[in-house]
């Protein structure tokens, strides 16, 4: 069966062109979703992770911080009887955790919807225009008298961004259940989940949002992850560099051929001694990355001052 015909609407054409002049990759959306979720989850503050944690009123607010969020983003007009005027057209914002589960009311029939649905388990996301015609909407409606698009209306969306490689991930989420076990089960404070973190994903970037939701209870999970009894000092004795963003880590992180880690960002590498010439300079003495069967020695301690000396890159 051939697919459908492209459905021919200036004013949707007129509003890709503006949403594409605004965000050509899709990246602004796609943290916008991102941030929207870690923000409902409120790890920092309640531990929280997954979407399934959510109470259900929850879940319906969601929809109400995707349009907010957005529209602080992209700072869009207000619209009349819809959230948006975009390039002068009336555009509504939905949002849902299911492909096609978006709901029109009664005056949104005839206006554009801008239609998003995200997956957090798989990060993946899509965005897409449709115009809410009686026509593609169904016949049944809820006591709200909303009503969704049908088979024939949902392959009407015009999908944007299709070649975005999706959400930041949630690391916790799409841990490996028994690492996550083993984080969750180091102890009943704080600082100890941060250390196991550490120990479990190694030569991987930490987001912030991991940091402080593994983290939470304490006052400031990130300084945690540092010296002066955190995570950096706890862990030096088992050979585990914790580097995070200021002073040298970024370049000792580049010289040992792991990503550099960005503000609120940390990265974790074992680490042993290696031949002059080799790996990253620390201190006078030569380190690289330890394979499994290398012994553990003890992590150098990486200068917290910026140097034009260490680490070097060969």
């Amino acid at each position: 069966m051939p697919p459908p015909a492209a459905i021919v609407d200036p004013e949707i054409d007129a509003v890709e062109a503006e949403l594409l002049r605004l965000d050509p990759s899709g990246d602004r959306v796609a943290r916008v979703l991102r941030e929207t979720l870690d923000q409902l989850l409120d790890g920092r503050r309640r531990g929280r992770w997954s979407y399934t944690d959510l109470h259900k009123t929850e879940k319906t607010y969601m929809g109400t911080l995707v349009e907010i969020n957005l529209h602080r983003e992209f700072d869009f007009a207000d619209g009349d009887d819809t959230d948006y005027q975009i390039a002068g057209v009336q555009v509504d914002c939905k949002f849902s955790q299911k492909i096609g589960g978006w709901e029109f009311g009664p005056e949104l029939v005839g206006h554009l919807g801008l239609v998003v649905w995200a997956n957090d388990l798989q990060s993946i996301w899509r965005a897409g225009l449709v115009r809410a015609s009686t026509g593609i909407l169904r016949e049944s409606t809820n006591r709200d008298a909303k009503r969704k698009l049908t088979q024939t209306g949902l392959a009407q969306v015009r999908w944007l961004w299709d070649s975005h490689p999706g959400l930041e991930p949630n690391q916790i989420l799409q841990m490996d259940p028994i690492q996550r076990e083993r984080i969750y089960s180091a102890g009943p404070s704080g600082q100890a989940r941060l250390d196991q973190l550490c120990r479990e994903l190694q030569r991987v970037i930490l987001r912030r949002t991991t940091v402080e939701t593994i983290g939470w209870g304490l006052v400031d999970p990130l300084k945690r992850m540092r010296a002066n009894k955190g995570a950096r000092d706890n862990l030096r004795p088992e050979g585990l560099l914790v580097l995070g963003h200021q002073d040298n880590d970024p370049l000792v992180a580049a010289a040992l051929g792991l990503p550099r880690p960005t503000k609120g960002q940390f990265i974790v590498c074992r680490v042993v001694p290696a031949e002059v010439g080799t790996g990253a300079e620390i201190s006078g003495t030569w380190w690289r990355p330890a394979e499994l069967e290398d012994p553990v020695v003890s992590a150098p301690v990486v200068p917290r001052r910026i140097s034009t000396v260490y680490p070097r890159v060969p």
